[in-house]
């Protein structure tokens, strides 16, 4: 990753992550205020639904960082050209046998 990469993954996180976390919590608290006030009985179970599969997004997330599967971005795409090139190759080997 160049610096530049890095330069600009940093801005991401300071300028879009951080604030829409912030923002998430911040919308959270605003939620159980309402339903201590008010009693939304409907309102927890999809809540707490669509909680769990945004942190499971996260984690998955700060696991591929320090994996470092944002190291080098472009090589998923030459390896699925070069596997794809393999079956082509081993598909008109095996034609070439009939």
């Amino acid at each position: 990753m160049s610096k530049r990469d890095k330069i600009i993954a940093y801005c991401m996180i300071i300028f879009v992550i951080i604030p829409g976390g912030i923002s998430f919590i911040a919308k959270v608290g605003s939620y159980f205020m309402v339903e201590m006030e008010e009693g939304m009985s409907g309102f927890a179970m999809p809540f707490f639904n669509y909680l769990f599969v945004a942190m499971g997004f996260v984690c998955l997330f700060v696991w591929a960082f320090f994996m470092g599967h944002f190291k080098d971005i472009d090589k998923p795409s030459y390896d699925m050209l070069e596997m794809e090139k393999s079956f082509e190759d081993s598909d008109l080997k095996q034609g070439e046998r009939r």
